[in-house]
């Protein structure tokens, strides 16, 4: 069947390389980089995230946004193999200028688009938030959905996602500028668990900080419950998401906690890829969930 659109985003959705080919998602790479090297990257398997989480042991990685002319490149050269319009999910604005040179590709390439769109859409989060706005659009296009219908219900849902992060690795906060050499030590000698939260403008912001394990859990199950909850039909029809880096005590007793509260709701889980595990380091988990409208916090 002909299709209205397609649909395309970036590795910061974290699916494997083998979920992207099954969608039929043509996606770009948004590169990190190790000792002035670029690396494109996008996994497959445990072990590959596993080694990668190992690494940051001893590496100390940054990321970089694809520029303007990767971004002609990718859009150009899926035009060529598809028809019909793109609808690009962007990593958030608010921790990439990623969307920002998606824009100025478009804007230079409008004179050979012809009748065809490029739509770009701020996904104002990352990872497993990213790809719930994927298999949203998915589901749209595969039913034949009008690209500027589509585009409106992502946006309306991506303004619906409660994403809360908690941390347990202070030095990677640290060396992010989000807190001082003397808290990040500090907290992780009193066992602090700083609560991070994707904010509506899509920056990550420090929400909380909480003592220990089974009170940043407590404090996640309330804002689930608050969050989510209160926004019944969409908590209810929608997955939600229990993603990690590593493996800690945190991510065990979330996800446990989570499953004993709401053992009817769909859950799915995930791994957080070397873009955001960069900045966010081993050791933290995240829950993400369609609710209530997203918290303005600065």
């Amino acid at each position: 069947m002909k299709k209205n659109f397609y649909v395309t985003t970036d590795t910061c959705a974290d699916n494997f390389a083998s979920e992207y080919k099954k969608l039929d998602i043509p996606f770009d790479h948004v590169k990190r980089v190790l000792n002035g090297e670029e690396i494109f990257e996008v996994y497959d398997s445990q072990e590959e995230y596993d080694a990668f989480y190992e690494s940051l042991k001893t590496e100390r990685p940054t990321t970089a946004a694809t520029n303007e002319t990767e971004f002609e490149e990718f859009f150009t050269k899926v035009l060529a193999e598809r028809e019909g319009d793109i609808v690009h999910v962007c990593l958030s604005s608010g921790l990439s200028l990623t969307y920002d040179n998606a824009l100025k590709a478009v804007e230079n390439m409008k004179d050979k688009l012809g009748s065809r769109k490029i739509h770009i859409v701020d996904s104002l989060i990352a990872t497993a938030g990213m790809a719930m706005q994927v298999e949203h659009l998915i589901e749209l296009r595969d039913k034949g959905v009008a690209t500027e219908e589509a585009v409106a219900s992502v946006i309306n849902l991506r303004d619906h996602q409660q994403g809360w992060i908690v941390v347990s690795d202070l030095f990677h906060l640290k060396r992010g500028g989000r807190i001082s050499g003397v808290k990040a030590m500090l907290g992780t000698v009193l066992g602090m668990k700083p609560i991070l939260h994707v904010a509506k403008s899509g920056k990550v912001v420090i929400e909380n900080k909480k003592m220990g394990v089974k009170k940043s859990v407590a404090y996640i199950m309330d804002k689930i419950k608050e969050l989510g909850e209160k926004a019944k039909e969409k908590f209810v029809e929608s997955p939600l998401y229990i993603i990690r880096t590593t493996i800690c005590d945190a991510y065990i007793e979330l996800k446990k906690a989570i499953k004993e509260k709401y053992p009817t709701i769909k859950i799915k889980e995930g791994i957080i890829g070397p873009t955001l595990g960069t900045h966010s380091g081993p050791s933290a988990c995240c829950v993400l969930w369609q609710g209530a409208p997203r918290l303005d916090i600065k």
